[in-house]
């Protein structure tokens, strides 16, 4: 009987405990949920809210309600469908050759025995610069005049070339200054996978007579693929709402040959103060990168 009662006590004992470290689980969590809400979810409603209304900057006491007209607006004006497609352009170039890049050096320094932290910290560097002073440096590097890339293309013997004065070239450099930043990403995530793959499988091929590329395609690259999505999912992100470094580096120009969307959004709300259109193309924005997104973790979820 005195086991029994024991027994129980330590019981209620344990869920007193439980729901003690319950209640400090929650109160030391409550406050990064209040910042989340706060700073995430609160303008993230409120965008959705002005996307359906038309709001003039400079009229705040004018606003009314005014239904699907902005998005109508959106898929009606040619520079919003013009910065569309140069988003499009610019995310799926950007991130598909930072994704090749990535794990074509990763496979290059997987293979060194020697110096392999230093050419770790070399690639992983330009990661670490901000998006605005990657576009200073490479608009240096582009200059017409003076930039470095156009002395060692007349050293080639081939004339200079506009990269920032052409429309196709502009976005041509700003898909090379985006793909020198962010391949070090993909590289880091390939190479740790790489590192910690079965050496088994590998070896066993090798005797076998199998070439370095055989064994890349039909045994790393599987194992790859995982992280290589979440990579890419990630890269999509990061690539398909940059602002930051075409702004630093071409502005959108020249004319709207580099213009995006995250561009426009900035120029309807603070050069032309319309605040509903700008809503909707932030609305767009955050649909495709949500559609997007759950494509990928689906897809994830079915190879694993």
């Amino acid at each position: 009987m005195e086991q029994v009662m024991d027994s129980g006590v330590k019981q209620k004992k344990r869920k007193l405990f439980r729901s003690r470290d319950d209640k400090m689980m929650f109160a030391m969590l409550a406050p990064a949920v209040i910042a989340v809400f706060v700073i995430s979810i609160v303008p993230l409603v409120y965008t959705f809210y002005l996307s359906f209304h038309n709001y003039i900057l400079t009229k705040p006491q004018e606003i009314s309600f005014f239904g699907f007209g902005n998005f109508i607006r959106v898929f009606s004006d040619s520079a919003i469908l013009e910065s569309i497609r140069n988003t499009l352009i610019f995310t799926v170039c950007s991130v598909s050759i930072s994704l090749v890049v990535g794990v074509a050096l990763a496979s290059l320094i997987n293979n060194v025995t020697r110096g392999k932290t230093f050419f770790r910290i070399v690639i992983f560097t330009p990661m670490m610069f901000s998006a605005v002073v990657v576009g200073v440096i490479w608009r240096f590097l582009f200059n017409n005049e003076m930039g470095i890339l156009n002395y060692l293309v007349q050293c080639l013997g081939f004339s200079r070339i506009n990269w920032l004065g052409d429309a196709k070239m502009a976005m041509v450099s700003a898909i090379i200054a985006d793909v020198w930043q962010w391949s070090s990403y993909t590289f880091i995530l390939a190479l740790a996978a790489m590192e910690a793959m079965d050496p088994e499988p590998i070896e066993a091929a090798t005797v076998d007579g199998a070439s370095a590329v055989q064994i890349f395609f039909r045994i790393k690259f599987h194992a790859l693929l995982p992280v290589l999505e979440v990579a890419a999912m990630f890269r999509f992100i990061w690539a398909f709402r940059s602002f930051d470094l075409i702004y630093a580096l071409t502005n959108g120009g020249p004319g709207t040959a580099t213009e995006t969307m995250a561009l426009e959004v900035w120029r309807q709300a603070f050069t032309r103060y319309d605040v509903g259109v700008s809503s909707a193309i932030s609305v767009l924005m955050f649909l495709i990168l949500t559609v997007l997104s759950i494509a990928i973790l689906k897809n994830s979820m079915k190879s694993d």
